[in-house]
């Protein structure tokens, strides 16, 4: 049914078939402790990290434990579709994460303004109101999609963003299964790592307005173990996730033509 209707999902394939499988199993039994919420339910997940490939191609890592989630390497009869949903989605919200960078520098010189005016009262008003600016849900255009539309911001330090996506996300459309949409977007160092989650944990797991402990490009996969072990916070955890990618100690798989994928997603074509 899915591979009728959405036909030009472009579904991920094996980039690189090489893994540390004690890494895989760090990264994952660590994402699951720091997810854990207050009432001890661990949410489903999907980490990746990744970087362009090529001129058109995606390559990225992940770790996944999301109900009905296939890897692309698996020997199956069934199509990976949720890793591909979740894939496009980190490429898709990549560029509009960095377009909105720019507005909230631009709230931030705003601030400054006001303060220096002692006019803390309209800066008040602006900013219970950031979340929403430029991010409006898709039945605000009627039949136009929004082109910086789909999520919810829950919090922004300068690296990280916690937030969640609107329903009308189309590519969400897909796997209807996936109720509550939470992702988290992290920056470090010119690369970036995604979580995608149906459920939040506690706030403070996040890392939000600290700093990771440094972790040196190029080690080892046994410092990477350790260090993703030790790790107090989901930004540490990006951190190894995406030295991991960088070094291909994980499977890496590729999308081989994000382009096409992002054109017919923001025109919600369907042939």
């Amino acid at each position: 049914m899915v591979k009728k209707k959405y036909k030009w999902l472009i579904m991920p394939q094996l980039h690189s078939g090489y893994k540390e499988i004690n890494l895989e199993v760090a990264l994952l039994n660590k994402t699951r402790e720091l997810l854990t919420d207050e009432e001890g339910e661990i949410p489903q997940f999907i980490i990746l990290s990744g970087n362009f490939f090529d001129v058109q191609g995606f390559a990225y890592s992940a770790v996944r434990s999301w109900r009905g989630a296939i890897k692309p390497s698996e020997d199956s009869k069934k199509q990976p579709v949720l890793e591909a949903t979740f894939a496009s989605l980190s490429v898709y919200l990549s560029s509009l994460l960095s377009f909105q960078q720019d507005f909230y520098y631009a709230f931030d010189e705003v601030k400054q303004i006001l303060n220096d005016a002692e006019r803390g009262d309209l800066w008040a008003i602006i900013e219970e109101k950031i979340p929403f600016v430029c991010l409006p849900p898709q039945e605000m255009f009627g039949l136009r999609k929004s082109p910086i539309s789909p999520y919810y911001l829950i919090t922004y330090d300068g690296t990280m963003t916690l937030g969640e996506l609107y329903p009308s996300v189309y590519m969400t459309r897909i796997i209807q299964s996936i109720k509550s949409r939470f992702f988290c977007y992290y920056a470090y160092e010119g690369y970036t790592a995604f979580g995608f989650f149906n459920s939040l944990p506690p706030s403070e797991n996040f890392g939000f307005d600290t700093e990771p402990k440094p972790l040196r490009a190029g080690v080892e996969s046994e410092t990477i173990i350790k260090y993703i072990k030790n790790s107090k916070n989901l930004k540490e955890v990006f951190v190894g996730l995406i030295n991991a990618h960088n070094s291909a100690l994980l499977e890496q798989y590729l999308i081989p033509d994000y382009e096409t994928l992002l054109n017919k997603l923001l025109k919600e074509e369907e042939d």
